[in-house]
């Protein structure tokens, strides 16, 4: 699949000298190049990836963008378990500088392009490359990618990309039970390792993901909902069955818990070994990236911890549901871009069209006469006019020629058409 750049044509308003020479100059009109960097948990390790997201910030993205030539568009996708890029490139010699500046093994880069990149991001948003398959966070994530696209393009293609990822992922599921939730997961690793009945389990954060977890233990556990500074509604816990402490109150829990789940957003591996009791078993799962835990807890005799990674390798293989609608889905919103990637060779040709117009007007006009300000507002409609419809069908064939080698050479001669006679000095 390709896209949208700045096609050379000849300037309006050239001497004939100038503008003979010009004709002589290739046009660098081509379609621009989708692309999408894929660093996961499927292709690096947690470490890596940890390392990874740290070093890459909105900030640094914006920086790369400005310095690196050839690019139209950039979005970046972070979830808790990948970190990825949209780009929309000049050109296929553009991505190399994108790998270079790119932190992290280049092997652990995934990279696609086009239609596939383009279901790729469906598939994404759709939850189906998440821990909890279908789950409904991602879509969100993806929608906030979009808004944040950076661009120098008047017409933002990666912008209507991920919102139609996202909106399809919609489709697909108006509503997302818990059961589809990393919170699930994270639950049924817990119950799996715990063994005894109505564990006294720690949930650490009272956000989403937090009172997803607590949902989920309902019935299964004793939980105790740990917030920073606001408290559960009295509702949610007397549904739930939870309590609530305040996280003043951490080291307290934690001496009597059988385990705890991190579902705070304060990373740093802010509880350490030093935080931990060490005269009995303690279960830890941590559901932060980065990592709310400090890994070198897995020290202690008494301490088992589970991290993202652990998760994602205990993770059960999905039944393929929904994919062929999901499918078509991605299929109709890549057709859609095929026809935004070719603008950059409409936009060349109604340029070569207008230069060729203007310089005919300027040839015109000794015959012509003395036009009053009428006169020349009626030429002006009547050629535009002209030129317009004349170029309906050419543009029509240019969006429908074949992307590729063969469908470039045919639109670049397309173009040539358009250029005015070499006339000489």
């Amino acid at each position: 699949m390709s896209a949208i750049s700045s096609p050379d044509v000849d300037p309006v308003g050239e001497t004939s000298a100038a503008r003979g020479a010009a004709t002589h100059s290739e046009s660098k009109a081509t379609a621009l190049r989708l692309f999408n960097l894929e660093f996961s948990l499927e292709t690096a390790s947690l470490d890596a990836l940890e390392r990874l997201a740290r070093l890459i910030t909105p900030e640094q993205v914006r920086a790369w963008f400005a310095q690196l030539p050839g690019t139209q568009e950039v979005a970046l996708l972070t979830t808790c378990h990948r970190v990825e890029f949209a780009l929309l490139l000049e050109s296929e010699e553009a991505l190399p500088g994108w790998r270079e500046v790119l932190p992290g093994a280049s092997d652990s880069w995934r990279v696609r392009e086009g239609r596939a990149a383009v279901h790729h991001l469906f598939r994404v948003a759709a939850g189906r490359e998440s821990l909890a398959r279908g789950e409904g966070e991602v879509r969100h994530q993806v929608r906030a990618a979009g808004r944040r696209v950076v661009t120098r393009h008047p017409r933002p293609v990666l912008r209507e990309l991920l919102a139609g990822a996202a909106n399809a992922a919609d489709e697909l599921s108006p509503s997302v039970p818990p059961s589809r939730s990393i919170a699930a997961v994270a639950v049924a690793r817990l119950l799996a390792l715990v063994d005894r009945p109505l564990p006294r389990v720690l949930v650490i954060g009272s956000g989403t993901v937090g009172r997803q977890v607590a949902e989920c233990l309902t019935a299964e556990a004793r939980v105790t909902l740990m917030y920073h500074k606001k408290p559960p509604e009295p509702s949610f816990l007397r549904t739930t069955g939870a309590r609530a402490e305040p996280l003043a109150r951490l080291a307290e829990e934690l001496a009597t818990a059988d385990a705890a789940i991190t579902a705070a957003k304060f990373g740093d591996r802010g509880l350490r070994a030093p935080d931990l009791p060490g005269d009995h078993p303690l279960l830890l799962i941590d559901l932060g990236m980065p990592r709310n835990i400090d890994p070198a807890v897995r020290k202690l005799s008494n301490v088992h911890l589970v991290d993202l990674e652990d998760l994602y390798a205990h993770r059960v293989a999905p039944v393929e549901e929904q994919d062929a609608r999901l499918v078509e889905l991605a299929d109709r919103c890549s057709d859609r871009l095929e026809f935004l990637l070719l603008e950059p060779w409409v936009a060349a040709l109604r340029r070569a069209a207008e230069g060729l117009r203007r310089s005919e007007l300027e040839s015109a006009r000794p015959f012509l006469g003395k036009l009053d300000a009428d006169q020349e507002l009626a030429i002006e409609r009547l050629t535009r006019r002209l030129v317009a419809r004349l170029l309906l069908a050419p543009t029509e064939r240019l969006r429908s020629l074949p992307s590729g080698a063969d469908g470039e050479l045919q639109r670049r001669r397309a173009l040539e058409l358009f250029r005015p006679p070499y006339r000489g000095p």
